[in-house]
């Protein structure tokens, strides 16, 4: 198990997959809380399944709570008793990637108003950034104006965590937009972690970053090249407007919970 106790000026969350909390102690003492994603496809009880290692690990979990992906209202009551019941308080939420909703749920502002919701005990609620645009959302930057609104008169805490990128130039002038429309939330820049250009490649396919595939592609696409790995220092140096980042593992836990050991010995 890799330890660092040095307190260093940026800010670290990471997130994982449901079937990862079991090997997320590699992190002890370089990060606190632990997002825990909800791909398409995954049940409700796969997140929850992850509260009680992650908290008997000492993290905090922070479960994606994506509103396409529930069924039912029954699905989403569930997760919320869920949420209550482990004291969890804050909760990262989407509207998921899958592009039509497997119930009464399409978007996540309607989510969040939701019963199930109101009644989970969440004092805090983290929000998708999209700083190249959102593929699901042409709308995307008023539709978080409109969340960031409603959690004010709500009376909830709220962050933004971005979709990971290899623009540090478009992160910062998304970061200052955010600003310039008001949003005066926390903003976490997502970070890809020390995984094979390869591997990103294929992430990015997915994610619909559309900056990582074009820098991917400027690499070139020789064997040797695909299997190098990506230093995620240079993009994190070049962000302006933030000292919080959130690292996207891709799977290697073991290799990014290194690398931030490494990272938090150079900041020190």
């Amino acid at each position: 198990m890799i330890q660092q106790t040095t307190s260093y000026a940026r800010e670290w969350t990471l997130e994982i997959v449901p079937a990862h909390a079991e090997r997320a102690d590699v992190f002890t003492g370089l990060v606190k809380e632990i997002f825990v994603t909800m791909i398409p496809g995954t049940d409700p009880r796969d997140t929850v399944s992850s509260f009680a290692p992650l908290q008997a690990a000492g993290f905090d979990p922070v479960p994606h709570v994506a509103a396409r992906a529930f069924a039912s209202d029954k699905d989403l009551a569930y997760l919320c008793d869920a949420l209550r019941e482990h004291g969890i308080r804050k909760t990262l939420v989407l509207a998921g990637g899958q592009g039509k909703e497997a119930g009464p749920f399409d978007n996540s502002l309607k989510l969040l108003q939701s019963e199930a919701f109101q009644r989970s005990g969440v004092e805090v609620v983290a929000l998708a950034g999209h700083p190249e645009g959102n593929p699901v959302d042409a709308d995307a930057a008023g539709s978080l104006v409109k969340k960031w609104k409603y959690l004010q008169e709500a009376g909830l805490s709220c962050e933004v965590v971005t979709q990971w990128s290899f623009s540090p130039d478009k992160v910062s002038e998304y970061i200052q937009s955010l600003r310039d429309e008001g949003i005066s939330a926390p903003v976490r820049v997502g970070v890809a972690g020390p995984a094979s250009l390869k591997t990103l490649l294929k992430y990015a396919q997915i994610c619909g970053v559309t900056a990582a595939k074009d820098v991917l592609k400027k690499q070139g696409f020789s064997f040797g090249r695909l299997l190098m790995s990506n230093d995620p220092r240079r993009f994190v140096e070049r962000v302006q407007g933030t000292e919080c980042f959130h690292l996207y593992p891709f799977g290697g836990l073991e290799k990014c919970a290194k690398w931030l050991q490494d990272e938090a010995a150079v900041v020190a």
